[in-house]
């Protein structure tokens, strides 16, 4: 199998065990040095990023990614996606609201030898506070 093929196949399962919330599985895709950005906060390591995202999937447990187009390049495995999901849980200060919601997603992975290295994420963060009710 080509590295493009073996990124391609790792980028995505990453995203189905992540939906799925199976950090064991996740665990043996994901380096333990992994750096994660996120928007224009500052860089993250893999326990402030699981922190993150058990906030979003406690919010919209329902929640999915969609890879709509990826892109892999070498290691790199590039996705435009739609994290879809039903607003159930607290997010945040954000009380359940019952609402659907499709937010657009930009990703950015790097993986070296089959683990996931480095995360870049652009969420529309804005679009996602906007279909749940919350003043702008």
């Amino acid at each position: 199998m080509s590295v493009e093929d073996t990124t391609r196949t790792t980028g995505e399962r990453l995203y189905q065990v992540l939906d799925a919330q199976d950090w064991s599985t996740i665990g043996a895709l994901v380096s333990p040095d992994l750096v994660v950005r996120v928007g224009s906060g500052p860089p993250m390591g893999l326990a402030a990023w699981r922190r993150n995202q058990e906030v979003f999937y406690r919010g919209f447990p329902d929640g999915r990614h969609i890879l709509d187009e990826v892109l892999v390049i070498g290691a790199r495995f590039v996705s435009r996606c739609r994290f879809e999901g039903t607003h159930i849980g607290s997010f945040g200060a954000h009380a359940p609201t019952g609402t659907a919601v499709s937010v657009g997603v930009i990703h950015i992975d790097h993986f070296d030898n089959g683990l996931l290295v480095e995360h870049y994420g652009q969420l529309d963060l804005h679009g996602l506070l906007q279909q749940i009710g919350s003043p702008l």
